[in-house]
């Protein structure tokens, strides 16, 4: 092949090649053949292609062979069909310039790449920026990052791309914002400092090298910038189709802007495209440009002489220059046409050419426009400065790659050598790390042969190098660019790497480490020198203008240099004239700056950018010019460092699971996977030298892992073709079979006619008999029944006549019974109606004789003593007042002049009185008979009560039907066995009666005697004598009456003692008996009482669960299942609860008993089990107001979930509620704002304290809602009664509407849902893609493949064993965890369906970004993983009752992405199926996994191109948004479902050890 094909074209062999032939016969891809010619004088054998399974590879130290047209083919394939820009070569980025703009960079992949490691994503900018990142915080190095190439290859964009990145992942940890402050200085920096060329339209024509600083928390807290090489001479020229900086270009276009018009302008013909970017505000720094502007339109005339020259003094532009600046006009004039020479004795004033004025000119604009920039990258330095410490830093450098072109000057020069130098860097450090390799795994150390530039740069920096010699002829006053050329040529020629051109004598080459480069002469001097007149910076000095002033000070006769952030050194000469030390520009930066800022003081990262095509055409590929550039910067390079090692690493692990097929089955069976590694290897490679086995990988040189490779694929292929063998065969016997059946079956349809045809004649010789032997049955059955016809009718007569006698006479004799029937029941009846009125005579006459009795009887006891007694209740009283009244009277008389009037008139007043007395004591005593008599009944009542009680107790123990017993009758022995002792004796009673009543006719004869003598006397009027005789009798009367009553008194006394001491026994003989029958009932009575408790409990349990099925039927299916484990969970709650209770309950009485044991008496020791009920309470807590901050300290600030775990959910929600009521109940409005106020700022403190706390955060966001749900329920809203009970209905708020507070809650209830997501992202963001992209879910399945240096050397360490990785298994018991925390702390269903709806999103995204960034994982195995891994988690989602969430929805893009590894990628009826499925995939996303789909054995296929094309003409109808990346941190809009509490606040139990004692139960 040609040179030219041979980075385009791959062939194969399709004849066997033998040492020694002329020609090998190839096919092209094509598949057209060719007879490619080998020999010594026609072309080497062609280089070996690497296997199918390395192309494409993302790290070019991975493929087997390492040679240019396999790297060139490898960036190829990648660029052009998956339209991949970034490829690794070992330590180095290779970025290849697409020319369009690709959804690459956004935020989503910023965060999709930050903290991972480098090996495990695609590679990008951003997995260098991330690798410098981790390794500036791991190993607490300084870092930077060299990006290079030529104009055009995106070196600006990706030192933007990797800012970027820093200032997203290490933000500034203050208000500052300095990241956006860097990214803002580019848009500046790019106006004044990048130009159009031919090959960029903004390339950036100057060095810069941005050091980012950060603390020691690795946020960013400054920057500083350094240029270096700026291009000034572009300031004055401008080659063809090239333009000057864009400033220019855009003050021109706002030159008709107000603030504008002082400049004098002109409008631009070619306006900038990127004039929006610069937003410099500064006025002076607009003069200066323009002033610079008008100082190259002066126009500078020749006089006659040609030694001379002079400014037209109506040069507009002059005179707008010198305003511009603020310089004196006609000392500008004189000094741009005279020079002025200083000898030492005097100093002359001499004229200058036009030229030579013309340069003075272009030399004071091209120093003007490098102090004003150095300038502003002084200041944007120190708007970027801070005076935080820094504790590390990131260097960005953006510097020019190796260039070369037609006519190759002094700017080319430098920028070559700096390349030199930063190869002569890079080497090293690649050779570095390779040693460093080998040692860590303790491989034998041989000595790698590299390229070494140190030659190449002796020649230009050593002692009288072309460096030297420059610097020597600038100093030579009448010194020319031939005569430097000749002493290069006289001093030089003897080098390798210099020669001289054979047909020139003004240029030189020397051949760099990338190419021969030809240098022209012209010019070198005057651009090395860049001569400044001090005359012009005196003028520039003296300005009105103080910043034009300070621009020119700080150059001063020692030659020191003031700027900062500059690296051109100016000194003066011997005639005061200012030059630049232009090439030293890199080498301070390189060499002299201090050790901590210097590239070899922090661990590089390379990044290489190419240019693919000149044309600028979007993914176009020139072959040659990125060879060009490829050996230019040094990718080539690092490929042949690493294949002159061991370029090809595996791990055993990998290894093992790779080439397991090549194993014995023997092998197989040895437990360490290193031995049998060891033994395979030896046994298929001969030669030891081809691999080394390290401490945990094994190396191979080039070509190794393509053998390995190769007998792979036989061996498949051979287990391939014995599958085959065995499938044939199988195929074979299956049609043999198939015949085989066949022509049995043929056989048996054959003998199965024949037997069917047997068979029927059979059958027809059979009907014709059967035929014959029913015609003759019937014909002799015909017979038969004509005579059994005849015969039955003869006897049906004879016995009807026979019957008809026997019921004549059975008639007869029924009529005979009847008539005996009638008489007998006549004759009985008679007699029982005479029977029954003698037994009614009878009973009359006894119930006569029995009435008598009783009547007698009664009378007797009326007359009774103790009747009469009471009849006679307070008679004595009475007769002792008589008495008492009647001496009074005598008294009376005495003194008196009419004591017989007076006796008589008050002796009949007091019988009046003492008739009405009697007569009112005679009512009275009938009032207490009747009452003695009710009270006596009810005694009697109850005593029979109590007895029933005490048989029915009895018979509840002996288990008998109490309501049989007592209709039976069988209690009445018991009844009266069981009757009260105290009642009277019926024959004491009517005795005493009888002496009472004899005794009160005795008192009422001597009452009537005493009447009667008052009488005689008063009518007699008998003297004094004869009254006191009278009295005395009456007197004596009366005391006979009273001692008859003491009499009487101790009568009644003794027959009371009697009958009490009667009754007593008897009472006593029954006590015993009926305490221990009580003692029994007691106890049935306590136990009947708990079965009566436990009964009233289960009805009422009974009704609540009635009411709770019909609210539960109410509602929706979800509901319904929602509010039935709310229930479960409260009734579980309450019964630990109860049981807690009775726990604390029978303790605290053990303690009791324990201590009162010597004094507690026998019947307190039972206790009784049924809960005593208290009072009713109203759902308040009281508390003092002082008592507040205690309260919110004990229930928000020191409260801990697992303190409440055992209680109700939610309890502090409820707490702070019942709170909260009772301050609307006394309608005290400071009360009910300062505790929600506080309540609030307590909950969004112990947030802020606990921000990564799952539990705490879900804990509050399951308190915070209900309190919410609280303030809703109870407002007194009919909206939120509709589920309320009639009690709870009670418990609304009175007074204040709290729908203000209610807002704040919902705003606060939202904010913890939010934190509560970012910290379960966080917990499960390491563990996502691990378990769901590479955890082995169905193990041996996944293929591995070759790593590169990438994977070899990821930032993260390994141990032996590699690194720990979560599983699927270990990501459903995190979410599980999540779900459990949630569902203990009482949070609403509906919430935890969204969190998890939420995480299930961020998984989605998650592993969706990883696939879509990750070659790696793109593979049928991993879809197949991933859709088995997506299947457990919908189970997990079906067993905790959330498949109903929304979280499968979410997960439908991983769903189809996976499908999409899985279909088959071929046809168009392919394609026409994959767009149909891939719905919720966007065009981005399903080409990108296209792309990236890699096939793991060479039995399967890669999408072709063509496939891919069909695919996104299918797709362009589609409306997609272009999107690759998922947004990582879309959160879905929440939503609080309003959810009511059945919790009663009054049956609400307060824990001890929550220490409330301060609350007051309402």
């Amino acid at each position: 092949l040609s040179s030219k094909e041979l980075f385009e074209r791959a062939a194969e062999i399709v004849k066997d090649y033998k040492e020694g032939e002329p020609i090998l016969h190839l096919k092209l891809e094509d598949e057209s053949p060719l007879e490619y010619r080998i020999g010594p004088k026609d072309n080497p054998l062609p280089f070996l292609r690497n296997p199918d399974i390395l192309v494409g590879e993302n790290d070019l130290t991975a493929l087997s062979y390492l040679h240019e047209p396999a790297v060139l083919h490898n960036l190829k394939v990648r660029f052009l069909e998956p339209n991949h820009i970034y490829t690794y070569c070992g330590i180095v980025l290779v970025a290849i310039n697409p020319y369009d703009q690709l959804q690459i960079y956004g935020e989503e992949v910023i965060n999709a790449y930050s903290g991972q490691n480098m090996g495990d994503m695609d590679p990008h900018i951003f997995a260098v920026a991330e690798e410098a990142y981790k390794q500036m915080a791991r190993d607490e190095r300084n870092q930077s990052i060299i990006v290079s190439g030529e104009s055009g290859a995106g070196k600006t964009v990706s030192a933007k791309y990797a800012m970027r990145f820093f200032a997203t992942v290490g933000g500034s940890a203050n208000d500052t914002n300095v990241e956006e402050k860097v990214l803002a200085s580019s848009p500046i920096m790019e106006a004044i400092g990048n130009a159009k060329t031919t090959r960029n339209d903004n390339s950036s024509r100057f060095g810069k090298y941005i050091q980012i600083g950060f603390d020691r928390r690795y946020h960013i807290i400054g920057a500083n910038m350094r240029t270096y090489l700026l291009e000034k001479s572009r300031v004055v020229f401008q080659a063809e189709d090239e333009r000057n900086y864009h400033i220019f270009y855009q003050l021109c276009a706002s030159a008709s802007f107000p603030e504008f018009k002082d400049l004098a302008l002109s409008k631009c013909r070619r306006p900038s495209q990127y004039s929006t970017t610069f937003l410099l505000r500064k006025q002076l720094i607009f003069r200066i440009i323009a002033s610079i502007l008008h100082l190259g339109n002066v126009e500078i005339c020749s006089e006659r002489d040609g030694e001379s020259c002079h400014i037209s003094r109506n040069d507009p532009h002059l005179t707008h220059f010198c305003r511009l600046l603020g310089v004196e006009l006609e000392q500008m004039e004189h000094w741009l046409c005279h020079r002025k020479l200083v000898t030492t004795s005097e100093t002359y004033v001499k004229n200058m050419s036009r030229k030579q004025a013309s340069n003075a000119r272009d030399a004071l604009a091209k120093h003007i426009y490098a102090h004003m920039f150095d300038w502003i990258v002084e200041h944007v330095n120190k708007s970027l400065h801070t005076s935080s410490k820094q504790h590390s830093f990131i260097g960005v450098l953006d510097i020019y790659g190796f260039e070369t072109f037609e006519i190759n000057s002094f700017e080319q020069f430098c920028i070559n050598y700096a390349n030199e130098k930063l190869q002569q860097q890079f080497n090293q450090h690649v050779f570095k790390l390779e040693q460093e390799e080998y040692m860590k795994e303790q491989i034998p150390w041989t000595l790698i042969d590299f390229y070494d530039n140190q030659p190449c740069i002796d020649l230009i920096e050593a002692k009288l190098g072309i460096l030297d010699l420059l610097d020597e002829e600038c100093k030579v006053p009448k010194g020319t660019d031939q005569n430097w050329c000749q002493k290069l040529y006289d001093r030089l020629s003897s080098s390798i790497h210099f020669q001289k051109p054979r047909m020139s004598n003004i240029s030189f080459i020397i051949i760099h480490f990338a190419d021969k480069v030809e240098y022209q002469c012209d010019g070198f001097l005057e651009k090395n020198r860049d001569t400044v007149y001090e005359e012009h910076i005196n003028i520039l000095k003296a300005s009105k203008f103080q910043l034009v002033a300070d621009l020119f000070q700080d150059t001063n006769k020692d030659g020191s240099s003031s700027t900062n952030n500059t690296t051109s050194l100016y000194f003066y000469n011997d005639w005061g004239i200012i030059t630049v030390s232009f090439y030293l520009a890199f080498a301070v930066l390189l060499i002299l700056c201090p050790s901590a800022c210097t590239l070899n003081a922090t661990t590089p990262h390379y990044v290489r950018c190419i240019k693919p095509n000149d044309e600028k055409e979007a993914f176009s590929f020139d072959s040659r010019r990125a060879v060009q550039q490829l050996r230019a910067c040094g990718v080539l390079e690092t490929i042949r460092i690493s294949a002159a090692g061991y370029p090809s690493r595996w791990t055993y692990p990998d290894f093992f699971n790779r080439y397991r097929v090549l194993m014995k089955k023997s092998d197989m069976t040895v437990g360490d996977k290193k031995l049998v590694c060891r033994n395979l290897l030896e046994t298929l490679v001969k030669d030891p030298d081809k691999f080394q086995f390290g401490k945990t990988k094994i190396f191979f040189r080039a070509g190794q892992v393509a053998y390995l490779e190769k007998l792979r694929a036989d061996k498949f292929r051979s287990a391939c073709i014995k599958i085959q063998k065995t499938v044939r065969r199988w195929l074979q016997m299956v049609r043999y079979q198939k015949m085989r059946k066949s022509a049995i079956t043929l056989q048996r349809f054959g003998r199965g006619y024949m037997a069917r045809r047997y068979a029927e004649r059979l059958r027809l010789n059979r009907a014709a008999v059967i035929c014959q032997k029913q015609y003759r049955m019937v014909r002799e059955r015909r017979d038969y029944l004509r005579v059994r016809q005849a015969v039955v009718t003869i006897q049906a007569f004879t016995r009807g006549m026979f019957t008809r006698r026997i019921f004549q006479e059975f008639l007869l004799h029924h009529k005979a019974m009847i008539i005996q029937k009638h008489v007998r029941g006549w004759l009985t009846r008679r007699k029982f109606k005479r029977a029954r009125n003698a037994a009614i005579t009878i009973q009359c006459a006894y119930r006569r004789m029995r009435a008598k009795r009783e009547l007698k009887q009664l009378k007797i006891e009326a007359r009774s003593a103790q009747h009469l007694k009471k009849l006679n209740t307070g008679m004595e009283n009475k007769i002792v007042q008589l008495q008492r009244k009647m001496d009074d009277q005598v008294q009376s008389k005495t003194h008196g002049s009419d004591p017989g009037d007076f006796i008589g008139s008050s002796a009949s007043q007091s019988v009046g009185r003492v008739q009405a007395e009697l007569d009112e004591e005679r009512q009275r005593y009938q009032n207490l008979l009747r009452e003695f008599s009710r009270l006596e009944q009810r005694y009697d009542n109850l005593q029979e009560a109590k007895v029933c009680v005490c048989v029915c107790v009895c018979a509840f123990a002996c288990r008998c039907p109490m309501p049989s017993q007592m209709s039976n009758g069988s209690l009445s022995p018991l009844t009266l066995q069981f009757q009260p002792g105290h009642r009277r004796n019926n024959s004491n009673q009517s005795s005493l009666e009888q002496e009472l009543e004899s005794e009160n006719k005795k008192l009422k004869n001597d009452l009537n005697e005493l009447r009667k003598a008052i009488a005689d006397r008063a009518s007699k009027n008998s003297s004094s004598n004869e009254l006191q005789d009278g009295y005395n009798l009456l007197l004596g009367q009366l005391k006979a009456a009273n001692e008859e009553l003491d009499v009487r008194k101790e009568e009644v006394l003794i027959l009371r003692s009697q009958i009490v001491t009667a009754a007593l026994q008897k009472e006593k003989e029954t006590t015993n008996h009926i305490a221990q029958l009580q003692s029994q009932a007691r106890k049935h009575e306590d136990e009947l009482e708990a079965f009566r408790t436990q009964i009233e409990l289960l009805k009422d349990d009974i009704e609540k669960k009635q009411e709770m099925l019909n609210h539960t039927m109410s509602l929706s299916p979800e509901a319904q299942v929602e509010y039935s484990v709310q229930q479960e969970i409260t009734r579980l709650t309450n019964d630990n609860l109860a049981k807690l209770i009775l726990y604390q309950q029978s303790y605290s009485e053990t303690l009791a008993a324990a201590s009162q044991s010597t004094t507690a008496k026998p019947e307190m020791t039972r206790q009784v089990t049924v809960q005593r009920r208290e009072k009713d309470f109203e759902g308040m807590l009281e508390y003092y107001k002082e008592d507040e901050a205690l309260l919110v300290k004990t229930l928000i600030t020191d409260m801990k979930p697992h303190a409440v775990s055992a209680t109700v959910p939610c309890l502090p929600a409820y707490i702070l509620f019942m709170c909260i009521r009772h301050a609307d109940y006394i309608n005290d409005d400071q009360k009910v704002h300062s505790l929600l106020t506080s309540t609030i700022n307590a909950i969004k403190k112990v947030l802020k304290k606990n921000n990564d706390d799952f539990e705490m955060t879900s804990f509050w966001l399951a308190n915070t809602s209900r309190l919410l749900h609280c303030l809703k329920q109870y407002s007194g809203d009919e909206a939120f009664m509709t589920q309320n009970t009639a009690k709870q209905n009670e418990h609304c708020l009175k007074n204040f509407d709290l729908a203000e507070y209610r807002q704040v809650l919902s705003d606060l209830s939202i904010q913890i849902y939010q934190q509560l997501i970012k910290v379960a992202e966080h917990v499960m963001q390491p563990m996502i893609v691990s378990a769901m992209l590479e955890s082995e879910s169905i193990p041996s399945l996944a293929g591995v493949k070759p790593m590169g240096y990438r994977n070899r050397s990821s930032s993260m360490d390994k141990d032996e064993e590699g690194p720990g990785s979560y599983t699927l298994e270990a990501l459903i018991r995190q979410l599980g965890q999540f779900h459990g925390v949630m569902g203990e702390h009482g949070l609403d269903p509906e919430i935890a369906g969204q969190v998890v709806r939420q995480l299930f999103y961020s998984i989605n995204a998650v592993t969706l970004n990883n696939l879509l960034l990750r070659k790696d994982v793109c593979s049928w195995s991993t879809g197949m993983q991933l859709r088995y891994n997506i299947s457990q988690m919908e189970e997990w989602l079906r067993g905790k009752n959330l498949h109903q969430s929304g979280a499968v929805v979410n997960m439908e893009p991983v769903i189809q992405a996976a499908q999409l590894l899985q279909v088959k990628k071929k046809t168009s009826q392919d394609a026409e199926a994959i767009c149909s499925q891939c719905t919720a995939l966007t065009m981005l996303q399903i080409v990108k996994i296209l792309n990236l789909y890699t096939p793991l054995n060479e039995f399967e296929e890669r999408v072709t191109v063509s496939f891919i094309r069909n695919i996104q003409n299918r797709l362009q109808e589609r409306n997609d948004v272009p999107m690759l990346l998922v947004d990582t941190k879309h959160t879905f809009p929440v939503l609080f479902p309003y959810t009511p509490s059945a919790l009663s606040l009054e049956t609400l139990h307060i824990p001890a050890n929550l220490s409330l004692h301060f609350l007051t139960r309402v």
